[in-house]
């Protein structure tokens, strides 16, 4: 009977010992390179624009989370940021799409830069009219 006790309490720690206090910290959030935009090369304004972004999630745990978006005078940086949750995830390379929708406020050219994996910039214009 006491082999039969010890055989659980040996169990049981086993089970929690691969638990630890920082299970949370498999979160991670990460900008990603763009590999392709679709937008229309015209739009009016004060009229939102759908602007269609490809890029990639490096494993299973990743999904999108948002934009980040930076104004450099006339020029928009704008770059999808995925949420890695999880801490166990399939090595799958995922191919992910979203829509930024983007309302313009000035007349004439708005200039849109989308990083890309090597360093450099996607760019494109839209010709704004009233």
């Amino acid at each position: 009977m006491s082999t039969l006790k010890l055989f659980f309490l040996v169990f049981i720690l086993f089970l929690f010992s691969c638990r630890t206090e920082h299970e949370g910290d498999c979160l991670n959030y990460v900008s990603s390179p763009v590999t392709q935009v679709s937008m229309l090369d015209s739009g009016i304004i004060n009229q939102p624009i759908n602007l269609d972004f490809y890029f990639n999630a490096n494993n299973g745990c990743g999904n999108f989370y948002n934009f980040n978006v930076n104004t450099i005078v006339d020029t928009i940086v704008i770059s999808p940021v995925v949420k890695y949750e999880g801490c166990v995830c399939t090595m799958i390379f995922q191919n992910l799409q979203t829509t930024y929708s983007y309302t313009p406020t000035h007349l004439g050219y708005a200039y849109f830069k989308f990083p890309q994996s090597d360093s450099s910039f996607l760019m494109d214009s839209i010709y704004i009219h009233p």
